[in-house]
């Protein structure tokens, strides 16, 4: 790495940093307690069942490499957690779905409770993006870099406004007890892996074939909640989206609960590589899965921010035993 190239990840490494460390203000509304370190999952009984001598490996972002993606092997204290919430909310508000008897996911606010985690946490790295790309526009005179910095803290804003939305949905169903959102479980054979994400229904060409036509953007996008967790010696597969998308969302979402299994595990595992970055998985899926082939998954990232459909789905299937063979071939034949 160049040192130049070595100056520029220090700045954004302490850029980042700082942001993080003024994000710690609890996400209740009308709270402004300290957030602590709170777990996207369940820890007992969800992660721990995945973890191996406690410790999970997670996908995350190293600016001091060149492949600028990596996996970081992670104690299961601190692995997969985020500052959203004051001790007293993270214990009250997601009593039902930390509760050791189990999760009911015919229960609509427990499925709500797990979105909502997953919401704040989304709001909380975008908080933490901007605020870093803020920091690194403070401190640069670069005219080209300067450009692109202040298109990404709009479009970032953007995406903030969205998630807001959903997130002020989900506190008034938990406060007036009411449903603004649709959510749909499926059980598929046990996959060592965690994942909490939000996918944005519209793809890059859709949002940017709107913008040239009607010179404005989106009012917002259509957001979709994807999490799957290892439980009861199944994996889960839950998905939700608010009442106000169904007309657009609904048939893509069904396609998840209509396919056999084969089909829906390329369907995820495009989502997966493609397009989702918050997700763990068990050391023994590391080795079997990833390790070796780490440099790909900055390649694969790459083309998912150049990709104009991201609802594309690739003849890869994560689970499968020769995953690794057909992943490199996958990104060598076509993003390479």
């Amino acid at each position: 790495m160049r040192r130049q190239d070595i100056d520029n990840a220090k700045r954004i490494d302490d850029c980042s940093k700082q942001a993080k460390e003024k994000a710690n203000t609890c996400l209740h509304p009308g709270c402004n307690k300290k957030a602590i370190n709170s777990h996207i999952m369940q820890k007992n009984g969800i992660l721990s069942s995945i973890s191996e001598d406690q410790h999970l490996w997670e996908f995350s972002i190293d600016h001091f490499t060149e492949e600028l993606f990596v996996f970081n092997k992670k104690g299961i204290n601190k692995i997969y957690t985020f500052f959203g919430f004051c001790n007293q909310h993270d214990t009250e508000i997601f009593r039902k779905i930390e509760n050791r008897d189990g999760i009911n996911l015919n229960d609509y606010e427990s499925c709500l409770l797990l979105a909502l985690r997953t919401a704040c946490n989304e709001y909380r790295i975008k908080e933490v993006v901007i605020n870093t790309q803020k920091c690194v526009l403070n401190n640069s005179n670069n005219t080209f870099l300067i450009m692109g910095l202040n298109e990404a803290i709009k479009q970032n804003k953007l995406g903030l406004k969205d998630i807001s939305f959903q997130i002020d949905s989900m506190w008034k169903d938990l406060q007036n007890k009411t449903e603004s959102f649709v959510f749909k479980y499926r059980e598929i054979e046990l996959i060592e892996f965690c994942l909490n994400s939000i996918f944005t229904y519209e793809t890059s060409q859709e949002i940017q074939d709107y913008f040239t036509k009607y010179q404005k953007n989106m009012e917002r996008t259509s957001d979709i909640f994807i999490s799957l967790f290892p439980y009861n010696g199944k994996s889960v597969l839950l998905i939700g989206y608010h009442k106000e998308d169904e007309v657009k969302v609904k048939s893509y979402v069904n396609l998840f609960f209509e396919e056999d299994d084969k089909s829906l595990k390329q369907r995820l595992s495009s989502l997966i590589l493609f397009n989702c970055e918050v997700w763990v998985c068990s050391d023994r899926m590391f080795k079997e899965k990833f390790q070796g082939i780490e440099k790909y998954f900055s390649n694969a990232v790459h083309y998912s921010t150049q990709n104009g459909n991201e609802r594309e789905v690739f003849d890869i299937d994560i689970s499968s035993p020769n995953f690794k063979e057909e992943f490199e071939k996958l990104i060598n034949n076509n993003f390479l």
